[in-house]
């Protein structure tokens, strides 16, 4: 019998539907049900530990500031040794298990599924919603698909990628300050529109 997915922090707050001000491609908002796994390489052990994540995920972890996906997988560079690991839900600690299996004691693994809640704001005016409350410089030369950056925004501190170049981002943020962090993004997008997927 498998555990039942764990409730979402944010789903009573989000209200389907368009909001703010009309016309125009809105801005679109969404949770994303991800597993997330910290992965933490032992010092002196890092190719070690990131040849086993290869061997069980696909995933060839890089450095400073990239994101990497396989297939279902992806990997977030958050500073030395330290890699954040995502899929689409599957279970209950299914992919720590997985995890914990492939490095051995080659690193530490670190279960994150209850403590991250994943959004995904996308459409044209995504990067100038986001840059109402980001130190990071998001124009498409300096960041892009591929890149990733562990950065304050709206006073709360966020794991920031970009998925596409539509474009798409995708915040992985600690989930007590989820619903805060929403009415932020909601009040900055209202000016274009926005649509709660």
């Amino acid at each position: 019998m498998s555990a039942p997915e764990p409730r979402s922090i944010v789903a009573a707050a989000m209200a389907p539907g368009r909001h703010g001000a009309g016309g125009g491609a809105p801005v679109l908002i969404r949770e994303r049900r991800m597993e997330v796994v910290q992965i933490i390489a032992r010092r002196e052990r890092v190719d070690a530990c990131a040849g086993a994540i290869t061997s069980a995920t696909g995933l060839r972890l890089r450095g400073p500031n990239a994101a990497v996906h396989a297939g279902e997988f992806s990997a977030l560079w958050i500073q030395p040794r330290n890699w954040l690991l995502m899929r689409p839900w599957q279970g209950e600690g299914a992919l720590c298990r997985l995890l914990v299996a492939a490095c051995g004691r080659e690193g530490a693994v670190v279960d994150q599924a209850g403590g991250k809640t994943i959004l995904r704001i996308s459409g044209r005016h995504a990067r100038t919603v986001l840059e109402k409350g980001c130190r990071v410089d998001l124009h498409g030369s300096v960041f892009a698909p591929g890149s990733a950056a562990v950065t304050p925004i709206a006073h709360v501190n966020v794991v920031l990628t970009q998925a596409d170049d539509q474009p798409s981002y995708d915040l992985v943020l600690p989930s007590t300050f989820a619903e805060t962090f929403l009415e932020w993004l909601e009040m900055s997008a209202a000016e274009f529109g926005y649509e709660i997927a």
